[in-house]
């Protein structure tokens, strides 16, 4: 039952271009939030928040939204799939891109959660029907491939057989790679524990993740574009990924896909297949 309640629902969901709007920002006129009245909610951008932060607050600057504009060009209309370990860093990535390219945000791990009941909910569907929950992405993603202008934030199950890791191939995936620090934090936090007040918690929790992560990491990494955190702060000079900001990853991810734009181009024109 359960099964089948979450794939009528994402086919019903996904199928629905209405179901969320995307956000409008004109690059001629900044959004409200970066107005001299609300400088507190742009200076929020300048590190990794320690929570998952609402789509609508998460709001491009001027700047980014200008160099958004001249890097992706023609890119429009391609759907985009973020990939990686679940964390509220993948989340709030995920949402500033698309309000910085003018997409539609989708989560599909929290549609899921919304018709299971809860994060113990879904993890409860994962872990005794694990064919029905690739079935759901499945579905999902088929549904997605035609809907255009869409950052969808997929779990798991988006790697985990062909079947889906070839439906990825409709639109561009990016590996979103995160320190597993940030994901074990995330995780404790869901159960109200805090990793300084309890070490064991913490340390059972990143041996989880590091299992996953090791599984998972090479169908990670047949992703189009990959982002590392760690990477990411090397090239801007920084001493710690606490001072990456969520405009430098978006900026790292822009510039990738004009990169893949290009090359794209440079094949067709030597008349390759990309």
């Amino acid at each position: 039952m359960a099964m089948r309640a979450a794939t009528a629902a994402a086919t019903g969901f996904f199928s629905s271009p209405s179901s969320v709007s995307p956000r409008r920002f004109s690059s001629s006129s900044p959004p409200a939030s970066l107005s001299a009245g609300r400088c507190i909610r742009r200076h929020r951008l300048r590190a990794f928040p320690s929570s998952e932060l609402p789509l609508e607050e998460l709001n491009p600057s001027v700047d980014l939204l200008r160099k958004t504009a001249e890097a992706v060009g023609d890119f429009r209309k391609t759907p985009i799939y973020i990939v990686g370990t679940d964390c509220t860093a993948k989340r709030n990535i995920g949402k500033l891109l698309a309000n910085s390219i003018i997409y539609r945000y989708l989560c599909s791990e929290e549609l899921l959660e919304d018709v299971l009941g809860g994060k113990d909910a879904l993890r409860a569907f994962k872990e005794s029907d694990e064919k029905g929950y690739l079935e759901v992405e499945t579905e999902g993603l088929k549904q997605l491939t035609s809907m255009g202008s869409l950052v969808l934030c997929c779990g798991d199950g988006a790697v985990m057989n062909s079947t889906n890791l070839g439906l990825l191939r409709h639109g561009v995936s990016i590996w979103i790679d995160v320190p597993l620090e940030m994901a074990a934090n995330d995780m404790l936090k869901s159960t109200g524990t805090q990793a300084t007040t309890d070490p064991d918690s913490f340390s059972q929790a990143m041996s989880k993740l590091r299992q996953q992560y090791d599984e998972l990491k090479e169908r990670y990494g047949i992703s189009d574009i990959t982002v590392s955190v760690q990477n990411v702060a090397s090239q801007m000079g920084y001493s710690s990924v606490d001072s990456v900001t969520l405009e430098d990853m978006v900026l790292e991810i822009v510039r990738q896909i004009e990169r893949l734009i290009r090359t794209k181009a440079m094949m067709e024109a030597a008349g390759k297949p990309f």
